[in-house]
């Protein structure tokens, strides 16, 4: 059974009455907490109350929400967003709109989807199965078998090619330059769930596509305000003004649902402020990615290669997995094992997750709990 969490803040939690570090959170900036975010919250929450009661199209289309769907398609260098009540929605949105696009102008459409791709993509993508001429999954980041695929499908009128930013369970970065030139060599859309970059990665935390100096080409691009942008709840989608124009046409879970609270709205609007003035979070973010994996790296511990907050610590076996996190728990550290059908078989793992709320004696705890239990 998953642990009941009794209190959190910023690189802590609470569970059966023990304050323990918290290394099973996407806050990567400790922005959950900070009191610039809080207090914006604070104040929509008296200007606008709980929630809208209402969905866009009725009278839940508030000018937070089209103020924060402005700043995001800056941020990430599109023309416009959307705002859906999660990413798992916008997503679903998505691929839900592609599909009602092929219907009016009668297209097929081939889908070229990362085998290690997050379960809302794939979910989204088995919603419209029955639309879709073919789906390809490609072996993660194998561009040479991507390519063999495109070109088989060269007859198709529409081809889609989806990829997470940064896979999560890896924490490891699609290949965007090279998917954005094989995407304009063959006519496809590029889709990326950055959901995991966004706030993250990059030199101002733009995400993947300034990680990799594409920003603005990817063609369409989601993403969470459940991770680095605040913590809270909420997706969107980015991309040109004409596919978000559509996005508000076709999109069942824009139509026909409620979006973000307006509080959680003001508060990632803050936490964007925090992004463009203030450098430390993300500074003091990446030194302490950097402490964690340099003592993953010295303990010779399994795991992928990288920059990014998530560090997955492959042990293999799932009861291990479990033992070592229950020991962990013993020292102080939370963190839970994932297993399958989470991850393949044989691979269960620990994913640490840094924040920039972790102190470096935080880390250097989890690094001495890791040198006692996780080691062969």
């Amino acid at each position: 059974m998953t642990a009941l969490i009794q209190r959190s803040g910023p690189g802590r939690v609470q569970v059966d009455d023990r304050a323990l570090v918290n290394l099973a959170s996407c806050d990567y900036l400790g922005l959950s907490g900070d009191p610039r975010v809080l207090a914006a919250a604070h104040q929509a929450l008296d200007r606008w109350g709980l929630g809208s009661a209402a969905g866009r199209t009725l009278s839940g289309n508030t000018t937070l929400h089209r103020e924060l769907e402005h700043r995001l398609a800056a941020w990430v260098g599109c023309e416009d967003a959307v705002l859906h009540g999660s990413c798992w929605s916008a997503n679903a949105a998505v691929f839900g709109t592609l599909a009602a696009l092929d219907a009016q102008t009668g297209s097929a459409t081939a889908v070229f989807s990362d085998r290690l791709n997050h379960a809302s993509i794939i979910d989204a993508i088995r919603t419209q199965r029955r639309t879709l001429s073919e789906l390809v999954l490609y072996d993660h980041d194998d561009l040479d078998g991507l390519r063999r695929s495109l070109t088989a499908a060269a007859g198709e009128h529409t081809k889609v090619i989806v990829t997470d930013g940064v896979f999560s369970m890896e924490g490891d970065q699609a290949p965007l330059a090279d998917l954005c030139a094989l995407a304009g060599e063959f006519g496809a859309i590029l889709v990326v769930d950055d959901s995991h970059g966004t706030g993250v990665v990059g030199a101002t935390g733009r995400g993947s596509g300034e990680a990799q100096g594409v920003l603005g080409r990817v063609d369409v691009l989601t993403g969470t305000l459940g991770k680095a942008l605040g913590g809270a709840i909420g997706g969107f989608v980015a991309g040109s003004a004409s596919f978000t124009a559509a996005l508000r046409k076709h999109s069942r879970p824009y139509l026909f649902s409620n979006n973000p609270p307006p509080a959680m709205v003001a508060g990632a609007l803050a936490a964007l402020d925090v992004l463009e003035n203030d450098a430390e979070p993300l500074a003091v973010l990446r030194a302490r990615v950097r402490q964690l994996r340099d003592g993953v790296a010295r303990l010779r511990l399994t795991t992928y290669e990288g920059d990014h907050p998530i560090v997955p610590i492959i042990l293999g076996d799932e009861d291990r997995a479990a033992a070592v996190s229950t020991a962990l728990l013993d020292e102080g550290v939370f963190t839970t094992p994932l297993r399958f059908p989470m991850v393949p078989r044989g691979t269960a793992r620990l994913r640490l997750q840094v924040s920039a709320a972790h102190s470096a004696t935080a880390i250097d705890q989890v690094l001495g709990a890791l040198a006692r239990h996780a080691q062969d």
